[in-house]
């Protein structure tokens, strides 16, 4: 069994941290302080939650891509983009 490593911080002092509630997959939380990501998931059921998506959303938007055509070739939804583009914006 290879060990569980952190997304954002790539540590392995990660610990279980209960299921999703829909389709029971198992949540993680990192236990390194410095980690900003907490909670996360191997898999995703939805490829909106998966880690990056953000990054790649707002780099679409720089290329002057519109926004459903981020949304078509990245396979989220319209919201997905608005909400990521919307929150950028704000921070």
């Amino acid at each position: 069994m290879t060990p569980v490593k952190c997304p954002a911080c790539g540590g392995t002092k990660v610990s279980k941290n209960g299921t999703s509630r829909g389709d029971k997959k198992q949540r993680y939380i990192c236990n390194n302080k410095d980690c900003f990501k907490k909670s996360f998931m191997l898999e995703y059921s939805s490829i909106g939650w998966t880690h990056g998506i953000a990054a790649k959303i707002i780099t679409n938007t720089a290329n002057a891509q519109g926004i459903r055509d981020i949304a078509r070739s990245l396979g989220v939804s319209k919201q997905k983009v608005q909400d990521t583009l919307k929150k950028h914006k704000d921070s």
